[in-house]
Formats: C-alpha cells, structure tokens, sequence
C-alpha cells in the first residue's frame, strides 16, 4: 500500500519541485501531508486502513483524480508547461 501511494505521490512532488524551482516547496508539502495523515484515522469511525485516510482506497482515489487535473491543467492553461515538455522530450 505504501509503494504505490509514493508511486502517486510522486509527480504532485516533482510538480511542486520544478515549478517553484526549490525543494523546499516539496520539503514543506511533505511536512505538511506527514502532519495531517493521521487526522481521518482520527475522526472517522468504522472500517479499517485499506478503505480510509491517505493511504486508503479514498486517498488512492483522491490523488489520481488530482493528478489527471494537473496533467490536464498542465497541458491545456499553464504557460509553463512541466508534464507535457517533460515528457515528449524522453519519446
């Protein structure tokens, strides 16, 4: 579970890293995701780790929904284009 949520993960990280041109926007990300993780276990009552909190089902979801709207935020609004030069420089 953990692997693919670092897998998701990822380009939200490398995201922040290349646009703010620094990783301490990525290492301030970090701080604040590792500080809040632990808050729906917290609050919500009921069913187990594999179907809530972050590295759940709702945060697996949650993060691919996010990163196709920054790909697609990327790709068609940002004069700056990070997902989409990136990769068609490596085909």
């Amino acid at each position: 579970m953990m692997t693919i949520w670092c897998i998701l993960l990822t380009p939200l990280f490398l995201y922040v890293t290349i646009k703010a041109k620094s990783v301490i926007a990525a290492a301030i990300m970090h701080g604040t995701l590792n500080g809040t993780a632990g808050i729906a276990l917290i609050v919500i009552e009921g069913g187990n780790d594999l179907t809530i909190g972050m590295m759940g089902l709702a945060g697996f979801i949650s993060l691919m929904i996010f990163i196709s709207a920054l790909f697609v935020y990327d790709s068609r609004i940002s004069k700056e284009k990070i997902m989409t030069n990136r990769i068609s420089n490596y085909l």
